[in-house]
């Protein structure tokens, strides 16, 4: 049993600013895992903290600004989650190792995720520049290693990525919302749309024929001498083949 003295003790440490602050977003982060956003309170933190609602406030002015402080932890988390791991080896297994990490991710954190980029909380301004320095974050990753995807940076790419990662984002709403295929498929539609973008856009004649037999793109034709032809068998990319002899 600990000493009624030490009890009294550790009833009165005092936390740093820094760590109570901190102590606030981890408790709301907590939360916004298990409930709506909406009901991420400023008293239902207090209340998790076991103190009193003022503190909380003296650390955020209001709702809008501790859903903003926990919007900005999840984009730092989602960026760490995400970060290519080199080790890995082959280009392709990095990038499907990241978006794997981020499929886990929004699975783990899928009310704040949907919530946040949805643009249900106040403030959209402040809210927007979260999410698009993450988004921009995500797009640099990807275009400095564009040489080892074997596909040429250009403006053109560079817009495709960017566009890219806004319909990986859509695909997540859609996914977190009606769960009808497996994570498998999902990690493939992502991966395999990526390097379908990017390498129509790096080809530079433009796509002429886009044939589908019934649920997924078999033929895509470029007459720039680009990429001439993606095959897909049963659900994802099989094989890209190149006028110029590569695949």
């Amino acid at each position: 049993m600990t000493p009624p003295s030490e009890a009294g003790r550790k009833q009165r440490t005092r936390m740093s600013p820094a760590a109570r602050r901190e102590q606030f977003i981890v408790l709301g982060r907590d939360l916004i895992k298990r409930v709506s956003l909406d009901r991420v309170s400023i008293e239902s933190v207090a209340q998790a903290a076991g103190v009193s609602r003022g503190l909380v406030f003296h650390y955020f002015s209001s709702k809008q600004d501790f859903h903003l402080a926990l919007a900005s932890a999840q984009a730092d988390e989602l960026l760490a989650a995400t970060a290519p791991d080199d080790s890995l080896g082959e280009p392709i297994e990095v990038l499907r190792a990241s978006i794997g990490s981020f499929i886990d991710f929004i699975t783990e954190h899928r009310y704040a995720y949907a919530a946040f980029l949805r643009g249900s909380v106040s403030g959209e301004h402040e809210m927007r520049r979260i999410i698009d320095d993450s988004r921009s974050v995500i797009a640099d990753r990807i275009l400095a290693r564009t040489d080892a995807f074997g596909v040429t940076s250009t403006p053109a790419v560079e817009m495709s990525v960017r566009g890219w990662i806004a319909y990986v984002e859509e695909v997540a709403l859609c996914w977190l919302d009606r769960p009808v295929i497996a994570r498998a498929q999902v990690l493939d539609l992502m991966v395999n749309s990526l390097f379908a973008i990017a390498t129509v856009t790096d080809a530079g004649g433009g796509v002429d024929t886009v044939t589908d037999a019934g649920g997924g793109v078999d033929t895509v034709t470029d007459a720039g001498g680009g990429v001439d032809t993606v095959t897909d068998a049963g659900g994802g990319v099989d094989t890209v083949t190149d006028a110029g002899g590569q695949t």
